[in-house]
């Protein structure tokens, strides 16, 4: 065997492995376009925010549409630390209070 059938081999190569490496570029830079890798445009479900505890523990607040969870996760189990029926407005907070009507001025008295 020459030289020259080892250098083949080498280009040969060194051109699949860049091939399959534009092919991965192309498919992760444009599969959210075209619908391939999720069938929504915006996620439901998202980490709004995380503390790892120590070496094997983490608490997370996840988010799904109008609810949130806290969560303890470990190396052995997940638990479900609180979670809210939903986030409220500023608004809907009010009304659960009853405070929804007019607001009473201030120099007066009921």
């Amino acid at each position: 065997m020459g030289f020259d059938v080892y250098v083949r081999f080498f280009l040969g190569f060194a051109f699949t492995i860049g091939l399959i490496g534009v092919v991965y570029w192309v498919a992760r830079r444009y599969a959210g376009r075209l619908g391939i890798m999720r069938a929504h445009g915006i996620g439901r479900l998202s980490v709004t925010g995380q503390i790892s505890l120590d070496a094997r523990r983490r608490v997370m607040l996840v988010r799904c549409d109008d609810r949130e969870h806290l969560l303890l996760l470990g190396p052995n189990n997940d638990l479900l630390i609180e979670s809210n029926a939903a986030t409220n407005s500023f608004q809907s907070a009010l009304e659960l209070a009853g405070a929804a009507d007019e607001p009473k001025e201030m120099g007066k008295q009921a």
